[in-house]
């Protein structure tokens, strides 16, 4: 007997497969509480909210970046 052998994925429960590209659903944003269509599962906002949580993430993601770098240089100089 070989390890294949104790597999049992074939007695799990299915999972939804992926939803077919023509069908579409309805959800509410998350952020608005407006209602959109869309293909995709996942999409939580629609898309005016989107793009304005993607420009706020952007934000704080480059000032993020900048305390960082400023940090190193100050680290830099203290060490030299």
């Amino acid at each position: 007997m070989n390890h294949c052998d104790f597999h049992y994925s074939h007695l799990l429960p299915k999972k939804p497969g992926i939803l077919p590209l023509e069908e579409t659903m309805t959800k509410k944003c998350r952020r608005c509480g407006a209602e959109f269509i869309t293909r995709s599962r996942i999409r939580k906002r629609c898309d005016t909210c989107q793009t304005v949580v993607s420009a706020e993430k952007q934000k704080k993601a480059n000032e993020r970046l900048k305390a960082r770098r400023a940090a190193r240089r100050m680290c830099l100089l203290k060490a030299s």
